[in-house]
C-alpha cells in the first residue's frame, strides 16, 4: 500500500507535465481569426481568409500543400521560365533566402499581402522584419489578370529549401482552387553567373483557366518576381 501511495502521486505529476505541453502546444498555433485584416491591403486575400475558416481551417497551420514528394505530376499542366543572373549561384540563393517576399512578390500582376511563419509564429506585413526563407512559411498573394479587371487570392506553403541543390519548392494549398507546385531552382552556367529555372505545375480543373489563361498571367507574374529580385542584386552590387 505505501509503494502504490508512492506510485499516485508520480503519476498525478506526469500527467500534469503532460496536459500542461498539450495545453502549450494548443496555444502555440495562430488563429486565422487573430490576423489584424486591415493591415490587409487586398480584398480577396480578405475573403479568402473568411472562405477558409468556414471551410474549417482554424489555424495558420491548418493549411496544407495539395502537391508532396510522392504527388504524381502527370496529372497536372507543366510550365517553366528560364531566367539569368549575373551574379554567381551563392549570392542569388542568399538573395532567395533573405529577400522580403512583400517587396519581391509585387508588381501590376501580383501582390503580396503578408507572410506566416510558423517558427516564429508572426503574421509578417509588408514593412515588418523578415526572418528569411523557412520551410513551412505560407505566401499570401493576390493575382491580378485582364489588365488588373480581374483579380484572385493564391495561397502558397513553402516546402522545400534545399541549400545543397539550391532548389525551393512551393505548393498550392489544398483547401485552394488552385492546385500545384512551383520550383525554383538555380544552377551555374558556367561562367560563374545564374541561370535560374522557375517550373511550375498546375491545376484548377477549368480547361480554359488551365490552358490558356493560367500560362499568360503566370508567365507575367513571375516574370516580375524575377525583375524585382534582379534589381534587388544589382543595385546591392
Amino acid at each position: 500500500m505505501a509503494a502504490m501511495n508512492q506510485v499516485f502521486p508520480c503519476f498525478r505529476k506526469y500527467l500534469l507535465i503532460i496536459l500542461c505541453s498539450i495545453t502549450i502546444a494548443g496555444q502555440a498555433q495562430t488563429r486565422l481569426s487573430a490576423i489584424d485584416t486591415n493591415r490587409i491591403v487586398q480584398k480577396t486575400i480578405r475573403k479568402f481568409l473568411k472562405q477558409q475558416a468556414e471551410l474549417g481551417i482554424v489555424y495558420c497551420e491548418d493549411f496544407r500543400p495539395s502537391v508532396e514528394e510522392a504527388t504524381s505530376a502527370r496529372r497536372f499542366d507543366f510550365n517553366c521560365q528560364h531566367f539569368h543572373l549575373r551574379q554567381d549561384p551563392a549570392t542569388a540563393w542568399h538573395a532567395f533566402l533573405t529577400a522580403p517576399p512583400t517587396q519581391i512578390w509585387q508588381g501590376q500582376s501580383v501582390s503580396c499581402g503578408f507572410i506566416y511563419s510558423p517558427v516564429s509564429q508572426r503574421v509578417i506585413f509588408p514593412g515588418d522584419s523578415y526572418p528569411g526563407l523557412e520551410p513551412g512559411q505560407i505566401f499570401f498573394l493576390e493575382l491580378r489578370i485582364l489588365f488588373g479587371l480581374v483579380k484572385f487570392p493564391v495561397c502558397l506553403v513553402v516546402t522545400k529549401v534545399d541549400p545543397v541543390q539550391r532548389t525551393i519548392t512551393f505548393s498550392y494549398v489544398s483547401s485552394g482552387t488552385s492546385k500545384g507546385a512551383q520550383t525554383i531552382r538555380l544552377l551555374d552556367d558556367g561562367k560563374g553567373e545564374t541561370e535560374i529555372l522557375h517550373s511550375t505545375i498546375h491545376q484548377t480543373g477549368n480547361v480554359i483557366r488551365d490552358r490558356i489563361l493560367f500560362p499568360v498571367y503566370h508567365r507575367k507574374a513571375i516574370r516580375e518576381v524575377h525583375r524585382n529580385l534582379k534589381t534587388q542584386l544589382d543595385h546591392g552590387d
